[in-house]
Protein backbone atom coordinates (compact mmCIF):
# COMPACT_ATOMS: atom_id res chain seq x y z
CA UNK A 1 0.00 0.00 0.00
CA UNK A 2 2.60 2.62 0.66
CA UNK A 3 4.63 1.59 -2.78
CA UNK A 4 1.07 2.53 -4.41
CA UNK A 5 1.25 5.77 -2.37
CA UNK A 6 4.56 6.66 -3.20
CA UNK A 7 4.02 6.12 -7.10
CA UNK A 8 0.72 8.22 -6.92
CA UNK A 9 2.79 10.71 -4.67
CA UNK A 10 5.49 10.68 -8.09
CA UNK A 11 2.91 11.17 -10.30
CA UNK A 12 1.20 14.28 -8.81
CA UNK A 13 4.40 15.73 -8.44
CA UNK A 14 4.82 15.32 -11.86
CA UNK A 15 1.82 17.13 -12.53
CA UNK A 16 2.87 20.00 -10.45
CA UNK A 17 5.95 20.55 -12.05
CA UNK A 18 4.28 20.77 -15.58
CA UNK A 19 1.67 23.17 -14.34
CA UNK A 20 4.36 25.03 -13.41
CA UNK A 21 5.85 25.13 -17.01
CA UNK A 22 2.87 25.31 -18.72
CA UNK A 23 2.05 28.83 -16.78
CA UNK A 24 5.31 29.80 -17.22
CA UNK A 25 5.34 29.79 -20.94
CA UNK A 26 1.61 30.83 -21.39
CA UNK A 27 2.17 34.02 -19.32
CA UNK A 28 5.48 34.70 -22.02
CA UNK A 29 3.47 33.98 -24.16
CA UNK A 30 1.06 36.33 -23.60
CA UNK A 31 2.93 39.31 -21.86
CA UNK A 32 6.26 39.23 -23.02
CA UNK A 33 5.52 40.20 -27.17
CA UNK A 34 9.49 39.18 -27.37
CA UNK A 35 9.64 35.50 -26.90
CA UNK A 36 7.97 35.58 -30.54
CA UNK A 37 11.20 36.14 -32.04
CA UNK A 38 12.94 34.25 -29.93
CA UNK A 39 10.77 31.39 -30.89
CA UNK A 40 11.10 32.28 -34.15
CA UNK A 41 14.78 32.56 -34.00
CA UNK A 42 15.07 28.99 -32.68
CA UNK A 43 12.25 27.87 -34.99
CA UNK A 44 14.79 28.63 -38.19
CA UNK A 45 17.47 26.90 -36.63
CA UNK A 46 15.57 23.81 -36.30
CA UNK A 47 14.28 24.08 -39.63
CA UNK A 48 18.31 24.58 -41.27
CA UNK A 49 18.92 21.22 -39.70
CA UNK A 50 16.15 19.18 -40.61
CA UNK A 51 16.30 20.24 -43.95
CA UNK A 52 19.40 17.89 -44.60
CA UNK A 53 17.27 14.89 -43.75
CA UNK A 54 14.94 13.00 -46.16
CA UNK A 55 11.84 15.27 -46.17
CA UNK A 56 9.05 12.31 -46.50
CA UNK A 57 9.96 11.61 -42.71
CA UNK A 58 9.03 14.23 -41.05
CA UNK A 59 5.94 14.91 -43.22
CA UNK A 60 4.65 11.20 -42.63
CA UNK A 61 5.28 11.02 -38.90
CA UNK A 62 3.01 15.02 -39.28
CA UNK A 63 0.20 12.83 -40.55
CA UNK A 64 -0.23 11.08 -37.42
CA UNK A 65 -2.08 14.40 -36.05
CA UNK A 66 -4.94 15.36 -34.91
CA UNK A 67 -7.32 13.62 -37.39
CA UNK A 68 -4.72 10.73 -38.26
CA UNK A 69 -5.12 8.36 -35.16
CA UNK A 70 -8.25 6.40 -35.92
CA UNK A 71 -6.26 3.31 -36.93
CA UNK A 72 -3.64 3.23 -34.16
CA UNK A 73 -6.38 4.09 -31.61
CA UNK A 74 -8.79 1.03 -33.23
CA UNK A 75 -5.63 -1.28 -33.27
CA UNK A 76 -4.63 -0.68 -29.68
CA UNK A 77 -8.04 -0.87 -27.85
CA UNK A 78 -8.48 -4.39 -29.98
CA UNK A 79 -5.17 -5.80 -28.49
CA UNK A 80 -5.83 -3.78 -25.00
CA UNK A 81 -9.92 -5.63 -25.38
CA UNK A 82 -8.25 -8.90 -26.07
CA UNK A 83 -6.62 -8.85 -22.90
CA UNK A 84 -9.69 -8.03 -21.12
CA UNK A 85 -8.75 -5.16 -20.05
CA UNK A 86 -11.73 -2.87 -20.40
CA UNK A 87 -11.63 -0.42 -18.36
CA UNK A 88 -7.93 0.68 -19.36
CA UNK A 89 -9.24 0.76 -23.35
CA UNK A 90 -12.20 3.03 -21.78
CA UNK A 91 -10.07 5.24 -19.79
CA UNK A 92 -7.62 5.36 -23.26
CA UNK A 93 -10.11 6.75 -25.89
CA UNK A 94 -12.01 9.18 -22.88
CA UNK A 95 -8.70 10.74 -22.20
CA UNK A 96 -7.51 10.66 -26.23
CA UNK A 97 -10.70 12.42 -27.06
CA UNK A 98 -10.82 14.52 -24.17
CA UNK A 99 -7.17 16.03 -25.15
CA UNK A 100 -8.94 16.66 -28.59
CA UNK A 101 -11.62 18.81 -26.53
CA UNK A 102 -8.75 20.73 -24.43
CA UNK A 103 -6.72 21.56 -27.39
CA UNK A 104 -8.94 23.09 -29.07
CA UNK A 105 -10.78 24.90 -25.41
CA UNK A 106 -7.07 26.27 -25.15
CA UNK A 107 -6.52 27.66 -28.47
CA UNK A 108 -9.63 29.61 -28.65
CA UNK A 109 -8.65 31.31 -24.96
CA UNK A 110 -5.22 32.43 -25.76
CA UNK A 111 -5.86 33.13 -29.29
CA UNK A 112 -1.93 32.94 -30.67
CA UNK A 113 -2.08 33.36 -34.56
CA UNK A 114 1.02 31.01 -36.16
CA UNK A 115 4.53 31.51 -37.91
CA UNK A 116 3.14 31.28 -40.79
CA UNK A 117 -0.11 33.52 -40.55
CA UNK A 118 -3.15 32.72 -42.52
CA UNK A 119 -1.84 29.88 -44.51
CA UNK A 120 -2.55 26.95 -41.71
CA UNK A 121 -5.78 27.33 -40.40
CA UNK A 122 -6.39 27.61 -36.16
CA UNK A 123 -4.68 28.91 -33.54
CA UNK A 124 -0.94 28.35 -32.84
CA UNK A 125 -0.93 27.54 -29.15
CA UNK A 126 -0.55 24.61 -27.69
CA UNK A 127 0.59 22.32 -30.64
CA UNK A 128 -2.49 20.36 -30.99
CA UNK A 129 -0.44 17.50 -32.76
CA UNK A 130 2.19 17.04 -30.12
CA UNK A 131 -1.11 17.30 -26.89
CA UNK A 132 -2.88 15.20 -28.41
CA UNK A 133 0.51 12.14 -29.26
CA UNK A 134 1.90 12.91 -26.36
CA UNK A 135 -1.51 11.83 -25.24
CA UNK A 136 -2.27 8.86 -26.34
CA UNK A 137 1.24 7.43 -27.38
CA UNK A 138 2.57 8.42 -23.52
CA UNK A 139 -0.57 6.41 -22.22
CA UNK A 140 0.52 3.60 -24.42
CA UNK A 141 3.93 4.26 -22.79
CA UNK A 142 2.69 3.22 -19.81
CA UNK A 143 0.62 0.64 -20.67
CA UNK A 144 3.35 -1.18 -22.68
CA UNK A 145 5.73 -0.80 -19.26
CA UNK A 146 3.00 -2.05 -17.13
CA UNK A 147 1.84 -5.41 -19.54
CA UNK A 148 5.00 -6.21 -21.41
CA UNK A 149 8.88 -6.98 -20.24
CA UNK A 150 11.72 -7.70 -22.02
CA UNK A 151 12.97 -6.77 -25.67
CA UNK A 152 9.95 -5.44 -27.20
CA UNK A 153 8.65 -3.68 -23.72
CA UNK A 154 12.40 -1.62 -24.55
CA UNK A 155 11.93 -1.52 -28.50
CA UNK A 156 8.44 -0.38 -27.91
CA UNK A 157 8.78 2.31 -26.05
CA UNK A 158 12.13 3.67 -27.30
CA UNK A 159 9.94 3.38 -30.48
CA UNK A 160 7.39 5.69 -29.33
CA UNK A 161 9.70 8.12 -27.66
CA UNK A 162 11.14 8.98 -30.10
CA UNK A 163 8.09 9.20 -32.37
CA UNK A 164 6.44 12.03 -30.05
CA UNK A 165 9.43 13.72 -30.18
CA UNK A 166 9.58 13.97 -33.74
CA UNK A 167 5.93 14.73 -34.08
CA UNK A 168 6.88 17.99 -32.17
CA UNK A 169 10.09 18.60 -34.53
CA UNK A 170 7.49 18.15 -37.63
CA UNK A 171 5.37 20.91 -36.41
CA UNK A 172 8.40 23.23 -36.22
CA UNK A 173 9.78 21.84 -39.24
CA UNK A 174 6.67 22.91 -41.36
CA UNK A 175 7.21 26.26 -39.84
CA UNK A 176 3.16 26.33 -38.65
CA UNK A 177 4.17 25.87 -34.63
CA UNK A 178 6.36 28.03 -32.37
CA UNK A 179 8.63 25.69 -29.83
CA UNK A 180 6.76 27.07 -27.12
CA UNK A 181 3.86 25.76 -28.71
CA UNK A 182 5.28 23.00 -29.16
CA UNK A 183 6.44 22.60 -25.42
CA UNK A 184 2.94 23.76 -24.09
CA UNK A 185 1.69 20.93 -26.16
CA UNK A 186 3.92 18.04 -24.33
CA UNK A 187 3.83 19.17 -21.01
CA UNK A 188 -0.30 19.29 -21.41
CA UNK A 189 -0.10 15.92 -22.87
CA UNK A 190 2.26 14.55 -19.88
CA UNK A 191 -0.22 15.86 -17.48
CA UNK A 192 -3.01 13.99 -18.94
CA UNK A 193 -1.12 10.57 -19.47
CA UNK A 194 -0.01 10.91 -15.34
CA UNK A 195 -3.87 11.77 -14.61
CA UNK A 196 -4.73 8.35 -16.52
CA UNK A 197 -2.22 6.63 -14.55
CA UNK A 198 -3.54 7.71 -11.16
CA UNK A 199 -6.73 6.43 -12.25
CA UNK A 200 -5.62 3.31 -13.75
CA UNK A 201 -3.38 2.62 -9.96
CA UNK A 202 -6.56 3.90 -8.24
CA UNK A 203 -8.95 1.18 -10.18
CA UNK A 204 -6.44 -1.43 -9.79
CA UNK A 205 -5.56 -1.44 -5.89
Amino acid sequence: MKNKEYNLAINLHYIVISVFFIAVITLLVLYLPNIREFDYSIMKSVQSITVNYPQFVLLLINEFGRYNLLWPIIVSSGILISHRYYLQTAMLIIFTQFSYFLTDWIKEIICRTRPCGDSYSGYSFPSGHTLINMCFFGILIYLISKHLSGFWKHFLITLLVVFIILVGISRLHLGVHYPTDVLAGMFIGFILVNLYIILDKFFDR
